[in-house]
């Protein structure tokens, strides 16, 4: 429902699809989407025409109420989709998909503008050309709307070959008109930490250096590099650029961010990026890095077919101490830990405040420090652990946990389906919203955090430890 109602959603790639058979694929991917809340993310066996190409969606109008996700509004969604097959090279691949623009927008005449976004599925070393075909195709088929464009991580492998995207890609296109997502800050959980930091008086003389004993960021998967079907990709990032570098650090930036003036894009860029150059360089005592062996019935990761045989490094586990040299959080660790083949799937912020002085109740083994967990996936839910006393006549104490859930499961027995993080990107970005987009500047703040240690993985000057599936 929250699609306009004249969009089209073109899907573009070199495997040979029928638009019937693109569509059937499509079916079979989002009927049972809702009842597989914990897939590993990347959609293995997805169409690779949506994984592999560009993506346009043509938008005009304003958004609908939700909606309880029907087969019947999967055939109305799927029946907008078609599909372009490129078997030609250079800025002659994309005539395809403007002659299916041209088409659509010439019987939509009396739409108040044709808006085009482009959904960038591929590398970021072909970003150029393709940006550079894409202006070139756009100055020959013009419109009277938007152009935009959706960019995808991994944004480069290091500051200098991001600035140079980016120099490259403002030849082409203006900033305003580029919009970098990173699932994480599409997290309904996440917004709510920000109203929850700033709208509740009791969180503001705690969230410092004098209450916070520690913050810890995890990002756990129970499966392996080979279920996301990218090993290739994943062998030359490596859990830290993969997971750290993007989605952890864009976390840690909105939790230790200071107010901002406003809620305007600028004003919350500003904190972020003030918070990320605050950060202090990371040395390599602080970092631990690790790959998975086989155990428990799964292969290791060099045993995977396209790594097999090769002495790869590469990283499936990081964790590293990450300290910010500012007055409010000078000496309190921020752990930053990412992992696959783990034993379990779960991400989550857990801010674990200092041990109350004086205490009065010395010697009870069930009292633990406050803390306040934010649980990101797989479900989305904020719990307080705090001690209290047991109901009866002694003085036992025991912990609790005050929770708010907005899980999954809840927004479906209130017959809401979920707002996925991509769902909410893209909506944004039909709607020229960009606060939840990454900036150029945020961009090459993170890089030059994150350059040293990627430098220290990269030449083994940190230790790599093994540990089984």
């Amino acid at each position: 429902g929250f699609l306009p109602s004249r969009v089209i959603i073109i899907g573009f790639g070199r495997t040979k699809y029928t638009e019937a058979a693109f569509r059937d694929r499509l079916r079979k991917l989002l009927l049972p989407s809702d009842s597989c809340p914990t897939s590993p993310p990347g959609f293995p066996g997805s169409p690779p025409g949506v994984r592999a190409g560009l993506q346009l969606l043509r938008v005009g109008s304003a958004l609908q109420t939700t909606f309880k996700l029907t087969p019947a509004h999967v055939e109305s969604f799927v029946e907008r989709c078609t599909y372009v097959m490129n078997d030609k090279q250079g800025s002659a691949s994309l005539q395809g998909i403007f002659d299916h623009i041209k088409s659509h927008e010439e019987a939509n005449a009396d739409a108040k503008a044709h808006n085009r976004i482009f959904h960038f599925a591929v590398p970021y070393s072909v970003w150029p050309e393709v940006c550079q075909w894409l202006k070139e195709k756009n100055d020959e088929f013009p419109n009277n709307g938007c152009i935009r464009l959706v960019l995808e991580k991994p944004f480069g492998r290091d500051h200098q070959s991001v600035l140079e995207l980016i120099n490259t890609v403002d030849k082409y296109f203006k900033e305003d008109q580029v919009y970098r997502v990173d699932r994480y800050l599409g997290k309904e959980i996440l917004e709510n930490l920000l109203v929850m930091r700033f709208a509740n008086r009791f969180f503001a003389p705690i969230w410092n250096r004098d209450t916070v004993n520690t913050v810890q960021i995890l990002f756990k998967e129970p499966w392996g590099a080979e279920d996301q079907n990218r090993m290739q990709y994943f062998d030359l990032q490596g859990i830290v650029r993969d997971v750290i570098e993007n989605h952890l650090l864009q976390v840690m930036a909105l939790i230790a961010m200071d107010k901002p003036a406003s809620l305007s894009v600028e004003d919350i860029r500003n904190e972020k990026i003030k918070l990320l150059r605050s950060v202090k360089a990371i040395r390599k005592e602080d970092v631990v890095i690790g790959q998975y062996t086989p155990g428990n019935g799964h292969p290791g990761y060099l045993e995977d077919p396209n790594i097999l045989g090769k002495p790869s490094t590469t990283p499936t586990f990081a964790m590293m101490v990450v300290y910010i040299r500012n007055e409010r959080w000078d000496g309190v660790p921020f752990i930053l830990k990412a992992g696959k083949a783990l034993n379990e799937m779960r991400s989550e912020i857990r801010i674990q405040l200092k041990s109350v002085p004086g205490d009065l109740f010395q010697g009870a083994d069930l009292q633990r420090p406050n803390e306040l967990v934010v649980r990101m996936q797989p479900t989305e839910e904020m719990y307080l652990k705090m001690t209290i006393k047991k109901p009866g006549l002694g003085m036992e104490i025991v912990p609790t946990e005050m929770e708010y859930s907005d899980s999954a499961k809840d927004m479906q027995d209130h017959s809401q389906a979920p707002h996925r993080a991509y769902e909410r990107l893209l909506l944004n970005c039909m709607h020229g919203e960009n606060r939840r987009m990454v900036h150029r500047d945020e961009l090459l703040a993170s890089y030059t955090v994150m350059d040293p240690v990627n430098k220290m993985v990269d030449n083994s000057a940190v230790p790599l430890h093994h540990y089984t599936f």
